[in-house]
């Protein structure tokens, strides 16, 4: 009985898998010119907001303005860090550690989403400690007209030549 349902199933595959693949994807659909370029200044903003943000050590416009109510981030260790209430944890002690700043490297914009890989460079507040960057991938949700970051992921490391 099972060798007659195999050999009934192999038959019925026959015929997919003579199938010709699909095509590769190609390009991510993009947003038109002005979104692009509304993208761009509404992130820039943010980003500028973070680093002076971090300069005072305040977590909380960070937390609050900069990322969603259930934003998502990992580094390197995997650990997730999932909510408003975990970030703002974390930041608390981060935002004392160094100050920042944000170079965007590779986007792409759609019509309500996003992405974005940049280099985040810390500047550490103790002198004595050398600057360190992170590859970070952020990603952004525009709700109500307004771009948004719905998290983050990063690992120690920089896009090379981006100076």
């Amino acid at each position: 009985m099972l060798a007659s349902v195999l050999l009934g199933l192999s038959a019925m595959a026959a015929p997919a898998a003579a199938a010709a693949p699909a095509p590769a994807i190609g390009d991510l659909p993009k947003a038109d010119a002005a979104d692009v370029t509304e993208f761009r200044r509404q992130v820039d903003a943010l980003y500028r907001m973070k680093e002076a943000a971090f300069a005072r050590d305040d977590a909380d416009t960070i937390v609050d303005r900069f990322y969603t109510r259930d934003s998502i981030t990992f580094g390197p260790d995997g650990k997730p860090v999932i909510g408003r209430d975990a970030f703002r944890k974390e930041y608390q002690g981060i935002v004392r550690i160094a100050n920042v700043k944000v170079e965007p490297i590779a986007t792409h914009v759609g019509k309500d989403a996003a992405w974005e890989w940049a280099n985040f460079r810390a500047f550490p507040k103790d002198k004595t400690q050398k600057p360190f960057t992170f590859i970070m991938l952020f990603v952004f949700a525009k709700k109500d007209g307004q771009w948004v970051s719905g998290g983050d992921a990063y690992t120690v490391g920089e896009f090379p030549g981006s100076h």
